[in-house]
């Protein structure tokens, strides 16, 4: 809506602000878990219509943890492109769950190392992998989560965050 002025120039009735650009702003992990209970529950309404039209078997259908089930919610199509890591998340969703030591989580995610692999390859995954790096120090990787493993398993391999390895050996000298 414009008004008429003495001159004949076309004004505007209500003057808005410019746009300021707006700054990216770093969710807080509470947010985000928010945000994933919010989708789940968002998904699960709308799962309830929808499987009636569908005759496939849903994602780890042979996994009895109710843990996973909201993590399958978040990305069903990252359980269909990789099934074998049901088994495997739901068993390190368990050991969550029960706050168990550090060394336990890792032994056992590396005793799954080649299931979870499809994990870092398949693109409907890498949500999963944001949700839980952003409460735990998983493997952002293939490859760190190998040399994770390599590590625990006592190669002496040496990693940093970035993920860079140097390997180091010893040679014995006869004295």
């Amino acid at each position: 809506r414009f008004a008429q002025t003495a001159t004949s120039q076309r004004v505007p009735l209500v003057q808005c602000p410019p746009q300021q650009p707006q700054a990216m702003v770093s969710l807080p992990t509470v947010v985000l878990v928010k945000v994933v209970v919010l989708m789940d529950l968002l998904a699960a309404s709308l799962a309830a219509p929808l499987a009636s039209m569908n005759t496939e078997a849903p994602p780890c259908a042979d996994v009895d943890s109710v843990l996973i089930q909201p993590v399958i919610r978040v990305a069903p199509q990252c359980f269909r492109q990789c099934p074998q890591v049901c088994r495997p998340v739901a068993e390190l969703l368990e050991l969550v769950a029960g706050h168990v030591d550090r060394t336990v989580l890792e032994q056992t995610g590396c005793s799954f190392e080649h299931e979870l692999q499809c994990l870092y390859g398949e693109p409907s995954c890498k949500v999963l992998l944001v949700i839980a790096n952003s409460s735990m120090d998983v493997p952002e990787t293939a490859e760190e989560l190998r040399l994770r493993c390599a590590d625990l398993a006592g190669n002496q391999t040496t990693w940093t965050s970035t993920t860079t390895s140097t390997t180091t050996a010893t040679t014995a000298v006869p004295s």
